[in-house]
């Protein structure tokens, strides 16, 4: 309306300032490993609600497309638990494909409208509705969880330890934020040091360097 109005000089004074965009600092990634620790193997929480908050802190995944998960989301192969996330399958460790295989029998609201029937991995109190994002939020908000600088420090540390594509298309983000989070990392003074090709713990490759974003892989097929 306002550049309606100045394009049409019936008002040249008023001035609509641009937006800023607000960031919210990630957590460390020892307050990462250590939520993760405890939300896998303590009882700070019932089952269903340690494994949304497992989904935010290993795989950054907002907390509204947690709730909305399906069963068939889960899919088990020869070589282990993999849940769809994005466009590929993503891995699940083994340690949480425990806490995954045992969830779908301690589903919440289990006995709303279909039961265990229920297609939702997250089920509602209101039958054939999955559980409302917002409660899954505030039982991790009064465990002390930060929601969204834990989801940033995720997706950093993902595009970290694997080139960007293949973070997005596992876990359902746009390519433009996993080759941003690069960048804004080294920015910060998040990035890992690159060492050499040997493994790291828990079995990870060197991770990745944000130098490196700008080479782009060659998509199969495209």
């Amino acid at each position: 309306m306002f550049v309606v109005a100045r394009m049409t000089r019936v008002n040249q004074n008023v001035r609509i300032g641009h937006r800023v965009a607000r960031t919210t600092p990630p957590i460390t990634q020892d307050q990462r490993i250590a939520w993760i620790g405890e939300l896998l193997t303590g009882t700070s929480d019932t089952l269903p609600y340690r494994v949304a908050g497992t989904l935010l802190l290993l795989f950054a995944q907002p907390l509204v497309r947690v709730a909305a998960l399906r069963t068939e989301a889960l899919i088990d192969t020869p070589n282990g638990l993999h849940i769809s996330l994005g466009r590929e399958p993503a891995p699940v460790p083994d340690l949480f494909a425990e806490l995954l295989r045992e969830h779908p029998e301690h589903r919440p609201n289990l006995r709303t409208g279909t039961g265990r029937d229920s297609p939702w991995l997250f089920p509602g109190t209101t039958a054939g509705q999955h559980l409302h994002p917002g409660t899954i939020m505030t039982r991790l908000r009064d465990l002390g969880i930060d929601l969204r600088g834990t989801r940033n420090r995720a997706i950093t540390e993902l595009v970290l330890q694997a080139p960007p594509p293949l973070v997005a298309d596992a876990l359902g983000y746009s390519y433009q934020v996993t080759y941003n989070t690069p960048n804004e990392a080294a920015n910060l003074g998040l990035a890992t040091p690159v060492g050499d090709d040997s493994t790291y713990p828990g079995g990870l490759a060197r991770p990745y360097d944000p130098r490196d974003h700008h080479r782009r892989p060659r998509r199969v097929g495209v």
